[in-house]
């Protein structure tokens, strides 16, 4: 009886043995989307522009770079991931974008004679051979809202390669900020 439980043993140890030498794992890279422009679409602003905390859904706000193909059947990339949320990442832009290059005063709480900016994010993927970004927002001031619309931007994702992906993305976001900079600034 002995024998049979070391041969039962052994036999399972190198059964595991094997699975775990199996499993090795692919290098994963990581992305973040910024914001690349230097000039902005509205020169010379003299509002002040609080950012509010950039919303996302559930769907959208993840670390894995999303693919909806034909059929809308989704998938993520298995080789690449987002190195923090997107919302995360779009707050960090829109700070860049209307601080940095628009030359809008920076207000870092909401107090008065001040103008909020929401932003809601609806998708962030490779949709087809598309990359695509859209995002709904409202600018408001103390008592009603002085703007609010929805900008998607679509960029033509020449192969399926992570980096060609990612470079789609940031550049449909960069694009995306561009226009949203346009419409609360001008």
């Amino acid at each position: 009886m002995k024998k049979a439980s070391y041969i039962f043993l052994a036999a399972i140890a190198v059964l595991f043995s094997g699975c775990l030498l199996k499993t090795t794992s692919k290098p994963l890279t990581l992305y973040e989307i910024n914001y690349k422009n230097n000039t902005c679409v509205v020169p010379n602003t003299d509002k002040n522009i609080y950012v509010e905390s950039v919303k996302a859904l559930d769907m959208v706000d993840n670390r894995q770079i999303l693919i909806t193909a034909d059929r809308n059947f989704i998938r993520y990339l298995d080789d690449a991931k987002y190195v923090a949320l997107p919302s995360e990442m779009f707050y960090k832009m829109l700070v860049k974008a209307i601080y940095a290059n628009c030359g809008a005063k920076p207000s870092f709480n909401s107090a008065l004679n001040t103008q909020r900016l929401k932003v809601e994010l609806i998708s962030v993927q490779i949709l087809g051979d598309k990359a695509q970004i859209s995002f709904a927002y409202e600018l408001r001031d103390d008592k009603k809202s002085i703007k609010s619309g929805y900008v998607n931007k679509s960029v033509y994702c020449p192969d399926p390669s992570s980096v060609t992906i990612f470079n789609t993305i940031n550049k449909a976001s960069n694009q995306a900020i561009d226009e949203l900079l346009f419409e609360i600034l001008s």
